[in-house]
């Protein structure tokens, strides 16, 4: 019952009208009984007390006289004339001496009116104590009566028989019956008890009324158009009453609309995204094929740079070896100009020999021909040994060179040469580019690159000077190979531009990493981290900086386990120069087995500063990788092995979010496991064995038409039913392929839905009887049939049909149903009434195009019609191919 009211605001407003009636006609209840007595018994004991008054008036003369008589005549008379009414006059004993009732008259008071309360007050009225008017109510033989009593006072003219000792001589009592007071009252509460049921039945049925026409009907108008709504239906509700549910259905439609709207800008949308999303797969594959070749041309340009710097120096060094004997005057004495010609000719010798050493280092760095020899290194026995070869260009150019090395930043674990050409590169720029002040070479113990115990592992090396300095947009670039922060500083101050960039990937090779800081005019900054320790070297990989997980986790307000697991793009875990093409051969993530680039120490990436926290955090914040593969991690396509149970679909497309959408569509019927890969089509299916597969068409690597294909070719999934849902349309090709069916997307995840339940009961298609009295068609659909692989069982007429399918169960029929000799309406009827044929799929040829109601006869039990009339003959074949495959053939 509760439920009934709680569930309909109509009863909950027919009930609150009945309760605010019950609760007025409750309250006018009680009023009118309690001051309905009270006003009218103050009426009667108002009338009482005029009555005794008048009674008491025309007695008072002959109580004087003692006139007898006429009292007992007066009292007679109204005694007649007021049936309702009796008086007593008694006298201070109680004994009653003249009545309207003469049979009372000597008897007590007590004996007529026997009321204790009574008798108590008549005797106070006695004693001449209280009011001298008294009217109570008595009930007096089971009848109420309103009881007066006046006393009766001694007077003067009283004295001669009653003396002057008492003031009270007696008392008058009038006895009035008033229980048709109290009967009126009840009527009423009757009267009103009714007309309240009479109310509530009114209230209830106009309530009824109004509530189904003004409230209940709109309402229920909209609660069916919401279903709809959120069925995915765009209902708009035309009419509706001009009040608050008015407004109400107003804006629901308001909001339909509006839905409308975004759901069309939002498939437009998705329609653009799609293409955009095929654009760029196209263009990835693109970019990494081309990758590749410049992968493939890189390395085959620094294996012919090795070999040719190889052939190059040794001429070189034969020249530089035979000038250097004709200065020494081993062949003879030389005169002046030949001297200075000869020593022109050794030291652009020897510059050209630099370059060629410059190239060869590089290109032995990128082609990962280096190989390390780490051991203990003394830093300030290395820098000595360098800073012999600049002594003379520094005290030549009147610079000033200062050597500051901290307490345990005495020894490197390093491979001393390349340690030595890394300091040689650094300082020689430095030198180089410095005219005045000086150059300062510190070490220190660098707080970057900690291991998990958080101990330092790298030395902090800076070379300072105070020289031209550099650009800030230049500092990006500096490292690049043949690049120089100014083109004219290439012709002003020579070199190859290939210094830094040796510098960078013999850091690299030491798991430490190399960043400048630098203004303009007031001289640069390099800095290199060195490994402290042998442990760098022994563990595998490159340095990882947990710290980076702690500070990216902080900032984007998410566990910090997220920045300690792998990036994934497209169900494979990925590197950073796989997503965003990056490649750069210096970097630590690249060819490494740690795909956490940025935990790395070092990484190159592009803007990036300094490659290491706290600095790093900076340019991850807004990094690709960290914004596409890490914090919107793509949602888990490969998915646990189905349960025997369980009926479970394939979704094969590159986008998750296509699959998602498929799965949420599925998911109430069917397990939908996705599959970003088209390569692994074949053998998932294997695998899982759905029921249906539903597959997109353009794919990176290998598009839809060649998964369907295979799919089709291969024995253990050729009977499994394909669905394409792609965003272009080419029916014919899918269907000729095998597909069960074609969707266009946007997707219609209901009619998903429905096919693939319609689908789910069809088997494969190996035995095909065909109804078909024309002989030539009959003919020629049973060799391509056969041809086909089919087994065919031919009938003419429906009798032979009839008879042939009793014994032989097919598993599709071909029925000319146009032909009227054939009877073939005669073989449906059989078919629809026998329950082993009545679910075998049949296909329709005719010679005409169907009306409404001759498809209607068929029952829906047709798969396919194929008008004969449309097509060639060739085309007919074509047509009845594709109806087999869409049927599951």
């Amino acid at each position: 019952m509760f439920k009934f009211i709680r569930e309909k605001i109509g009863n909950k407003l027919m009930l609150t009208f009945i309760g605010i009636i019950l609760i007025v006609m409750v309250i006018e209840m009680t009023f009118r009984i309690y001051f309905g007595v009270q006003d009218r018994l103050r009426i009667a004991e108002m009338g009482n007390k005029e009555v005794m008054d008048t009674i008491y008036a025309t007695m008072k003369h002959p109580l004087t006289v003692g006139d007898s008589d006429t009292i007992h005549r007066d009292l007679e008379e109204i005694g007649q004339k007021y049936k309702n009414i009796s008086v007593y006059l008694c006298d201070f004993n109680r004994d009653i001496s003249f009545s309207t009732d003469k049979k009372v008259i000597n008897k007590k008071i007590d004996q007529i009116i026997s009321s204790k309360e009574f008798i108590d007050s008549l005797n106070e009225s006695f004693k001449g104590n209280g009011d001298e008017y008294k009217s109570l109510v008595f009930n007096i033989q089971k009848r109420r009566n309103l009881i007066s009593v006046i006393p009766i006072k001694n007077a003067p003219e009283c004295f001669h028989c009653h003396g002057s000792s008492r003031k009270i001589l007696g008392a008058l009592v009038m006895k009035t019956d008033v229980e048709d007071v109290y009967k009126t009252v009840i009527d009423q509460r009757n009267r009103s008890l009714a007309l309240t049921v009479f109310a509530s039945l009114l209230a209830i049925f106009v309530t009824h009324i109004f509530v189904t026409k003004f409230i209940r009907k709109p309402l229920n108008t909209l609660v069916e158009a919401t279903h709809r709504f959120a069925k995915g239906e765009m209902p708009v509700i035309e009419k509706y009453p001009p009040d608050e549910i008015g407004t109400l259905i107003k804006t629901f439609n308001y909001m339909v609309n509006e839905v409308a709207k975004s759901k069309m800008e939002l498939e437009k949308e998705l329609t653009r995204r799609a293409r955009l999303l095929e654009e760029r797969d196209e263009l990835v594959a693109l970019l990494q094929k081309a990758n590749k070749q410049l992968k493939e041309l890189d390395t085959l340009k620094s294996a012919f740079i090795a070999n040719m710097s190889h052939e190059l120096r040794t001429p070189m060094n034969a020249i530089i070896g035979y000038t250097d004997l004709l200065l020494d005057e081993v062949d003879g004495p030389l005169n002046e100009d030949q001297k200075a010609s000869l020593k022109k000719v050794a030291a652009n010798a020897r510059h050209l020999l630099q370059l060629i050493n410059d190239v060869l280092d590089i290109s032995k760095i990128e082609s990962g021909k280096i190989e390390l020899r780490p051991k203990e290194v003394d830093l300030k026995g290395l820098i000595d040994s360098i800073m012999v070869t600049f002594e003379p260009l520094i005290a030549k150019k009147g610079l000033s060179f200062e050597l500051n090395i901290d307490n345990g930043a005495e020894k490197l674990y390093v491979d001393e040469d390349k340690a030595k050409q890394i300091l040689i590169n650094l300082i020689s720029n430095a030198v180089k580019f410095t005219h005045q002040g000086g150059i300062t070479v510190k070490a220190r113990i660098s707080e970057r690159g900690l291991d998990k115990q958080g101990n330092p592992q790298f030395v902090e090396i800076s070379v300072a000077d105070t020289g031209i300095g550099i650009k800030r947009e230049d500092l990006d670039k500096i490292f690049d190979k043949f690049a120089q922060a100014d083109v004219s500083t290439t012709r002003q101050y020579e070199g190859t531009g290939l210094g830094l960039s040796i510098v960078r990937g013999l850091v690299a090779l030491h798991k430490g990493m190399v960043w400048a800081e630098s203004e303009v005019g007031k001289g640069s900054t390099f800095y290199v981290l060195l490994p402290l320790k042998k442990e760098v070297f022994d563990n595998p990989g490159p340095v990882v900086e947990e710290k980076m997980a702690e500070t990216l986790s902080q900032y984007f307000e998410v566990p910090k386990e997220v920045f300690l697991e792998e990036p994934s793009y497209e169900g494979k875990s990925v590197r950073c120069w796989d997503y965003t093409q990056c490649g750069h051969v210096n970097c630590p993530e690249y060819g490494s087995s740690e795909k956490r680039c940025w935990l790395v120490l070092g990484t190159h990436c592009k803007g990036m500063r300094i490659a290491s926290w706290p600095e790093k955090v900076e340019a991850c914040r807004i990094c690709e990788v960290v914004r596409d593969l890490v914090l919107h991690r793509e949602p888990l396509i490969i998915e646990s092995k189905p349960s025997e149970k369980e009926k479970v679909v394939l979704a094969i497309d590159d986008n998750p979010d296509a699959i998602d959408l498929i799965r949420k569509y599925l998911e109430k019927d069917y397990k939908v496991i996705g599959l970003l890969s088209s390569e692994e089509a074949v053998k998932k299916a294997k695998e899982i064995k759905p029921v249906a597969i539903t597959l997109d068409i353009m794919m990176p690597k290998k598009d839809g038409w060649q998964v369907l294909k295979e799919l089709k070719e291969d024995k253990e999934t050729r009977d499994i039913p394909v669905i394409i849902v792609s965003i272009i349309d080419n029916k014919t090709l899918a269907f000729s392929l095998g597909a069960a069916d074609y969707f266009v997307k946007p997707l219609d995840g209901h009619s998903l839905l429905k096919k693939i339940k319609s689908i789910e009961i069809y088997k494969p298609v190996k035995k095909v009887f065909v109804l078909e009295r024309d002989e030539k068609t009959s003919k020629d659909l049973t060799g391509i049939l056969k041809e086909t692989g089919y087994e065919v069982t031919v009938a003419r007429d429906s009798s032979e049909a009839i008879n042939i399918v009793k014994l032989h169960k097919p598993d599709l029929f071909i029925v000319n149903i146009t032909d009227p000799e054939s009877s073939a309406f005669n073989f449906l009827d059989f078919i629809k009434g026998s329950p082993e044929l009545k679910e075998i799929p049949i296909i329709a040829l005719t010679n005409k195009e169907l009306t409404d109601e001759e498809k209607e006869a068929l029952d829906g039990r047709i798969k396919e019609v194929i008008n004969k009339a449309l097509f060639s003959e060739e085309e007919l074949i074509s047509e009845l191919k594709n109806s087999l495959k869409k049927i599951g053939g």
